[in-house]
């Protein structure tokens, strides 16, 4: 998706569901930066509900958190990217909206498996999506720490990018932590 079509949809959501958050991954260009970094420290995680996406606030300001927690935590978007009017800014490559990916309306009924090695898969989506984590519990909160994921697509098994995987990590951790009675 282009990142004009995503914060169109954030916009919208924020005009007539102001309560309501979306979640979104915004990928950038390789040539964005001055060295190379992989794909998870070019990914960005942002939320609908920063200043940039709401109609009539003085602020612009859209916060993110690169998937890479070693790397910018925090970082005010709008001050880097081209599409957010900085000239040699920052180029988006892709972009898309966790909530809308593949199989996302069945993790709420998922299944659960121990592997021998002490990592989980979980499947969901008719098992039509698998994601391999290691899993943890934090002050009573489940954490997930991305392995490897695939989704059967026309029949064939596909690995799953990086960034997809943390994105349906963060959706289980959501759909996990609200069973455990965290309504956060």
């Amino acid at each position: 998706m282009l990142y004009s079509e995503l914060k169109e949809i954030f916009q919208e959501l924020k005009r007539t569901s102001p309560r309501e958050n979306l979640t979104a991954h915004i990928i950038f260009t390789e040539d964005s930066f001055n060295k190379p970094y992989p794909l998870l420290s070019r990914t960005y995680n942002v939320s609908s509900d920063n200043n940039g996406f709401w109609t009539g606030l003085i602020s612009r300001s859209i916060f993110a958190y690169c998937l890479d927690v070693t790397s910018d935590q925090g970082v005010r978007l709008d001050w880097y990217m081209e599409e957010e009017g900085n000239p040699g800014g920052w180029k988006v490559e892709g972009c898309y909206i966790l909530e809308r990916m593949r199989d996302v309306d069945a993790i709420n009924d998922l299944t659960r498996i121990e592997l021998e090695d002490d990592t989980i898969c979980y499947g969901f989506g008719s098992s039509s999506t698998c994601i391999r984590v290691c899993e943890t519990i934090e002050d009573g909160k489940v954490r997930l720490e991305p392995l490897g994921g695939n989704q059967m697509i026309d029949g064939k098994w596909v690995d799953l990018t990086i960034d997809r995987i943390y994105g349906y990590c963060t959706l289980l951790e959501r759909q996990l932590n609200r069973e455990k009675g965290d309504q956060r």
